[in-house]
């Protein structure tokens, strides 16, 4: 572990020294999500919830990037909030934090495009039907992929956010112990994205 952190640190080391600039700033907008997709349904949770309904969610946070010439490494922490939305006015809101990890090139004057793998750390996520526990998978794996523009300190992009690795949460009703249900929640959505560089390159 302590060999995977200090080749990890002579890296970032090594990035930041071939770097022509770095910049930081702040960075914030909205989510469109299509997760939701119900793995097992039985019957009480057929009564409940007829499928995921898209919603509109948000983020904000922090980023840093590194410029080589015409390619860029950005990299981002995040704080995301999103509801699920289901048939009978039953929502499941999710809480967490989002660690994307972008390489992206310009390719015509401001507009660049960029993708990389996106590390989520699930905080909480929560089912509005009373007496409900959600189980869920804390780490998860993602991919973004996108473009951008950019107008002096100020960027907008737009990225796709696709969860790889399996992230089921597990919906528990103490009241119908025997027909709980499962939903494929991993991250599916539109992200609208708008920063703004403080750092002063």
């Amino acid at each position: 572990m302590k060999k995977a952190i200090l080749t990890l640190a002579i890296i970032s080391s090594s990035l930041l020294t071939m770097a022509q600039n770095t910049q930081y700033g702040l960075q914030g907008g909205l989510n469109y999500n299509f997760s939701g997709d119900l793995n097992e349904l039985q019957t009480v949770g057929d009564n409940i919830i007829h499928g995921a309904q898209s919603s509109i969610g948000y983020h904000g946070g922090l980023w840093l990037k590194m410029n080589y010439t015409d390619i860029f490494l950005k990299g981002e922490v995040l704080y995301t909030q999103y509801k699920t939305e289901f048939e009978n006015d039953e929502a499941m809101t999710t809480k967490k934090i989002d660690v994307p990890i972008v390489v992206g090139m310009k390719i015509l004057g401001p507009v660049y495009i960029f993708a990389g793998p996106d590390f989520q750390y699930v905080l909480a996520e929560d089912f509005t039907l009373d007496n409900t526990d959600v189980e869920f998978d804390d780490f998860t794996l993602g991919l973004h992929i996108g473009a951008g523009v950019e107008f002096g300190k100020v960027a907008f992009d737009v990225r796709w956010d696709r969860g790889l690795s399996g992230s089921d949460s597990e919906i528990v009703n103490s009241d119908i112990i025997q027909e709980n249900f499962t939903l494929d929640n991993r991250p599916n959505q539109l992200v609208f994205s708008l920063s703004y560089d403080l750092s002063g390159n």
